[in-house]
């Protein structure tokens, strides 16, 4: 028994916003995602004030959404306890464990 599928491809940032504007659950850490699908090769993306928990969480994303070897996460602990992040491509195995 075969089953048809209705598919379109759709770039990611299109088909979030689809999953969005249908009532989809979305991460509170999409539109970041959906940030770094728009900016170049050569841009990042910084976040500031950000708790060790997001820290985790849009890396969690990302690296779901993006892989990996394709995009990094680097955070830095800043005063009081908040992180500053920095989004952006990852260059070859940039800070990559082996075995990922």
């Amino acid at each position: 028994m075969e089953t048809q599928f209705d598919m379109e491809v759709k770039s990611a940032h299109e088909a979030s916003q689809e999953i969005a504007s249908q009532g989809g659950r979305q991460s509170a850490y999409q539109p970041v995602a959906l940030k770094y699908a728009e900016i170049g090769d050569d841009e990042a993306i910084v976040l500031r004030e950000l708790g060790e928990n997001d820290v985790q969480n849009l890396r969690n994303l990302l690296y779901r959404k993006f892989g990996k070897r394709n995009v990094i996460v680097r955070s830095s602990k800043q005063e009081e306890g908040e992180y500053l992040a920095v989004v952006r491509e990852r260059e070859g195995n940039e800070y990559l464990r082996s075995g990922e």
